[in-house]
């Protein structure tokens, strides 16, 4: 074999495998669920919710509020499992690109104008938090320099993202239990 074609079957086998833990941790999980659909579709749609916005470090304790809020305030429970899972669209590999967007979209919501020098900037502004003597201090210097425009646009995202979300998940977990339904039917229809 080939040093190529070893890269390339390394490639299609690392891909294979993250398109099982994928279907095998998110997927299956949201339609084999016991609960109801709409159960499963507003844990899903806190987890892209919150997933969705610049709250990273934070993520989990509002989700578990959210959940208790809609648990206790409004009888509406839902899948905290689900929310913690989909809550991963947000990960250091998409964080950086899904924050300029909220910055520049949370920038034209607010009026203010465009940054002058662009995405590199950005980048510099974070890795400049990254250089501050505590966390803390990193989080403080994003936050008066980009918090405000972060924190607004990311909201369109966050309404769109958990309102698609859930409107998703509840097609396909309906989906699933009528194909499941459809074949209990036939399997009783041939024993009789």
């Amino acid at each position: 074999m080939t040093p190529r074609h070893a890269a390339a079957r390394r490639a299609h086998t690392w891909l294979t495998r993250v398109r099982r833990y994928l279907r095998y941790h998110f997927l299956i999980p949201l339609f084999r669920s016991p609960h109801s659909p709409e159960y499963t579709a507003r844990g899903v749609a806190i987890g892209v919710f919150w997933g969705v916005t610049p709250f990273l470090g934070v993520q989990t304790l509002l989700m578990i509020g959210t959940w208790q809020v809609l648990k206790h305030g409004f009888r509406k429970d839902a899948s905290v499992v689900q929310a913690l899972a989909w809550a991963w669209i947000n990960n250091p590999l998409t964080m950086i690109p899904m924050y300029y967007t909220f910055y520049l979209t949370g920038l034209w919501l607010t009026g203010t104008s465009a940054p002058s020098r662009g995405y590199d900037a950005f980048v510099a502004l974070w890795d400049a938090s990254r250089d501050q003597p505590t966390l803390l201090a990193g989080v403080d210097l994003l936050a008066r320099q980009i918090g405000l425009p972060l924190t607004v646009g990311s909201m369109p995202y966050a309404l769109l993202g958990g309102w698609a979300a859930y409107r998703w998940s509840l097609s396909i977990v309906h989906a699933r239990r009528r194909r499941l339904r459809l074949r209990q039917d036939a399997l009783a229809a041939r024993a009789n």
